[in-house]
Parts: C-alpha cells; structure tokens; sequence
C-alpha cells in the first residue's frame, strides 16, 4: 500500500512539472512581448508590475520544479524591476505612463527563453517521501506502554510496581539480550518511552540505534534514572541523547506526566496543520501534496479574500505566504491577520524568494516571524514545516492548557460543552458532562503541604487522561475540580465509567517521607442534551456533585430534576 501510495505522489508531481513547463513557456512568451516593447520604448508602467509578477512566479518555482538557472535568471530580472515596479504600485496615476528600464533587460528576457527549454532531466523535482512516522493511539484513549531496560536492578523492579498502579503497561527487558531488547524497540504496541539506570544508558543508546536501523525500528525517547544529579552527570546524560532524568527516589507523579506527554506528542496522527498564500496554482499543489505525503495537512490559498474564512475554518498552526501574492502584498496581508486577536500568536513564515537580508528585516517587522528562501527542496520543506508546527503546537499548548496539569484551562473547556451541545442538537446523539471534585482536598494541603497537594491533583489528571477515550475532552475546571465531557455517551454510562475511575484513583498510595495517605473523589453527572445552554448543563453537574458530597462524598451522582 506504502509503495502505492509513494507511486501516486511520484506521478502527480510529474504531472505538475508537465504544467509547470506549459505555463513557464506561456510566461516567458508574455515576457517576450514585454521585452519588446521595451525596445520600443512602450513599455508602461502597468506592464512592468505584470512584469515583474511574472518574474517573481518564476523565480519561487523554477527551481523547485527542476530549473534551477531559470530561477536564478528570474530572480536577477526581478531586482532589476523591484524598486519601480514598488514605487508604481503606490502611485495610482503612473498605470499608463511609459517607462525606462535599466539596459540589457530585454536581452536577459530572451535569455529565460533557452533556459526553459533546457529540461534537464538530472534536476527533475525530488520525489516525495511518505511520512514513516509509526501511528500510535496515544494516552487519550489506549494503554500506554513503557519498556523497562533491566538485569536485576531492584529499583527498577519497584518503579515498575509502581507505574502499572498508574495505569501503564510495562514491558521489562534484559539490556543485556539484544535480540530481546531489538524485539521489544520494534513490536511493543503502543510504547511511549524507555526507561533505564543511567549507568545503562550507552548501552541502551547502542541497542537504540540498531533497532532503529531495521525496517520497523522506532526511535523511542528514553528516560533516565539515576542517583547523581550533579550538572557533570545530567550533562553526561544529556550528551548520549536521553529526554528526561529523574534522580532517586523517582517522583512518580512527575514521571508518569513527562511519559504521558510523550505518548500524546506522539500520538498525533497529524503532523501538523499548513496554509499555503501562494499565487503560483502549480506551486502550492506541490507544496500541498509534498506536505499531505509526509503526514502534513495542507491547505492552499491563492486569492487572498478566501484566506480570512479558510484561517477560521482550518485553524492551522503556521501560515506559509509568499510575499507578494498576484497584486497583493504579503506584508500586508501578514499585519491585517493580526488585527484579530485570536490570530496574534500565529506563527506566519513568508515562503520567497527575497534574499536580501534587510529587505527580510524589513518584511518581518511588519507582522510575520520568519523567512524561508525559495527554491526550497521538498525533504528540507517537510523538516522545516515538522520543526515549526511542533515548536508552534508547543506554545499554543502552554497558552491553553492549565501548566500544573497540562488539561484544558477554565474558558475552554466551557467552549467544549458549548460546542458538544450543538453537535447534539445536530446529530441528535446523547453526550454527558461530568464535574469532579477531590474530597477533603484542603486537608491534603493542611497536612502535607501545597507540594503533595499539587501531586494528588497530576495524579488524577493523568489518570484521567489514561482511561478516557480521544474524543473525551478534560479540562481544569478550578482548584481540585475537573470537567470532562463525554461525546455520545450516556449518563449512565458516564457514571460507570466514572466509578471505576473513582475506584482506581482511591487505591493510590501517596507517600510524604515515611508517611502515606490516600485520596477519594466525588463526582456529578448530567446529560448536556437535556438543556438549552451549556452553564445550564454545567450548573445541573454542579448540582449532582452537591448532591454527591451531602451524601458523603467518594461517590458518583447523576442529576435528577426536582
């Protein structure tokens, strides 16, 4: 299916190189007819900005579809045009005005003429690569395994006992068998991380690397253990290449949040999501399908009016835009999606063939946060797009997720049962909501201290994060509360589901130095479909978890209408 799949995408992209020639040849004709009246002294000012567009189309995608001199050739033309063509574009009278060019324009015209015929096939576009990313489920939805690199090691052994109370599978492995330690890297479903001593970790890095190099092998992040935290140590530890350290005795808390969010940025199924602002059709549908290939969505835009509805309805994680898009200014265009609000974080990269470094100062103080300079190859495309859309999903993660527990914040996930109550209203399906709330809490904190405290509440968000599907969206509603809403599924069902979280979440043992105490959770439930708004539905939750700790507490309610 892969080298089908691999075959599709090499001949759609000769198809569009096919394309890319007939229009560049159409181009160059209309160049030619520029070149001309240049000659006769007729050239307008109109026609050196159609000009110059055209040049600066050839220019960005020349080299990308094979023709790297015509690029290069293109790009020369342009400067030449660039101040005027510029300073025509400001004056509204000048549109019919004739016009000098600087000498040996029209020669350098005729010149593009013969390099567009030079279809050399050695520099034919680079093939795209389907994504070899392995899909993972994720912690939002399946088990999470872990793999345990151990010969003996009675603190491992104890680490262990401790992550499967978390809620993870552990698969221990002698480091010493690599064919075991081989099988277990390429064949343990759902695997998030590796786990070792740091007197292990060259080995484990070897065996690593080995796995990697065979067909199915997964290059899984490790996490190190070890009793010296010294800088030299974790510096050590740092240079072999390990994620995380954590020094004994291990805060399990803390370990299994750093494991749970490896197991969701590796869960993603999407890469990343793209919006191309490129005015060159042949140009965007490689970009778009080089990206698409490698697990990227990809959505292009070539008229800039369609470009404000299309960022709401795609909600992407970067923009790339070419800095002039027909007879618009992708500058400009970068300053107006900033006038909302909900677009000022937005990373926008400009993707051109502008390579003057002031003139690339000048464009980013004006909105947008990077260039990439065209032509661009479609392997460093895709790496550069990877790299940004995860450094982009990462901030945007740190503005909307709550940081001690990595849910949802307050606003958002009141969004979310606004938004479940209009799908209901929709599709006609059931969906529940349910508001946790952690008993006794405040003795927690009197007891043990705001430390353990912030403990017990990551424990319960990963823990609820184990066991709640994909769909189900968690947030922290305040303090010890939680609010989960649960699409397409029933109260009574929620309420199940719940009580087994309950159960679980109760069994815990929380250490404080030689001391140990447990925790119990309360929890209401009510049917989001059942009401006209969504604080109407959050109030009735609200209402059953009341119901829940009048009756005691350590318990799941369900709403009932008085």
């Amino acid at each position: 299916m892969a080298s089908q799949q691999s075959g599709d995408v090499s001949a759609r992209l000769t198809a569009l190189r096919q394309k890319f020639l007939i229009r560049a040849r159409e181009d160059i004709k209309d160049l030619r007819a520029y070149a001309d009246q240049t000659r006769r002294g007729e050239l307008t000012a109109d026609g050196l900005i159609r000009c110059y567009q055209c040049l600066h189309r050839l220019s960005g995608s020349a080299g990308t579809f094979g023709l790297p001199e015509l690029g290069v050739a293109a790009r020369s033309l342009e400067k030449q045009l660039k101040h005027q063509a510029e300073s025509f574009s400001d004056d509204a009278s000048a549109g019919n005005q004739a016009i000098d060019v600087a000498g040996g324009f029209a020669e350098g015209i005729d010149a593009l003429g013969e390099l567009v015929e030079q279809k050399n096939h050695d520099h034919g576009p680079e093939k795209a690569r389907p994504s070899g990313t392995v899909s993972l489920e994720g912690s939002h939805g399946m088990q999470v395994s872990v793999i345990v690199m151990d010969n003996g090691n009675e603190e491992l052994t104890l680490l262990r006992g401790e992550m499967e109370r978390y809620g993870f599978l552990c698969r221990t492995v002698n480091r010493d068998d690599p064919d075991a330690v081989a099988r277990a890297l390429t064949e343990t479903p759902g695997a998030a991380a590796v786990l070792c001593r740091d007197a292990a970790l060259a080995d484990v890095m070897r065996s690593r690397i080995q796995a990697r190099a065979s067909a199915s092998g997964r290059r899984l992040p490790v996490i190190c253990i070890g009793s010296d935290d010294s800088f030299s140590n974790k510096y050590h530890v740092a240079g072999l290449g390990a994620f995380a350290f954590f020094r004994d005795p291990v805060d399990i808390p803390g370990l299994a949040e750093r494991i749970e969010s490896l197991a969701i940025e590796r869960s993603a199924h999407v890469q990343g999501r793209v919006i191309i602002v490129e005015d060159d059709t042949e140009l965007a549908e490689h970009y778009c399908l080089v990206l698409q290939s490698a697990g990227i969505e990809a959505e292009a835009v070539s008229d800039p009016l369609h470009l404000m509805p299309l960022l709401s309805a795609f909600e992407p994680d970067i923009v790339l835009m070419d800095v002039q898009i027909g007879d618009y200014s992708g500058v400009t265009l970068a300053r107006l999606i900033r006038f909302e609000p909900r677009w000022l974080s937005l990373p926008i990269i400009y993707l051109s063939s502008e390579d003057d470094p002031d003139n690339q100062l000048e464009a980013l103080s004006k909105g947008a946060d990077e260039f990439l300079t065209k032509p661009i190859s479609d392997d460093f495309l895709i790496r550069s797009v990877r790299i940004r859309c995860y450094r982009a999903r990462q901030l945007s993660e740190l503005m909307n997720r709550d940081s001690l527990t990595g849910l949802l914040k307050h606003s958002l996930i009141k969004q979310e049962v606004e938004r479940e109550l209009a799908r209901c209203r929709r599709d006609g399906h059931p969906s529940s909501l349910v508001m946790l709330d952690l008993d006794h809490f405040k003795q927690v904190n009197d007891t043990w201290g705001h430390r353990y405290g912030d403990i017990v509440i990551r424990t319960l968000a990963n823990l609820l994060r184990n066991r709640l599907r994909e769909t189900d969206m968690i947030g922290r509603y305040g303090g010890e509360e939680f609010l989960v809403v649960l699409p397409q599924c029933s109260v009574q069902a929620a309420a199940e589901l719940m009580a087994g979280i309950g159960e679980s979440f109760a069994a815990l043992v929380f250490t404080a130095g030689e001391d140990s105490f447990q925790v119990t959770l309360s929890a209401g439930v009510a049917a989001i479909n059942d009401f006209a708004i969504g604080d109407e539905a959050l109030e009735a939750a609200d209402q059953a978890l009341y119901e829940r700790k009048r009756a005691g507490r350590n318990g799941i309610t369900v709403y009932s209408p008085q």
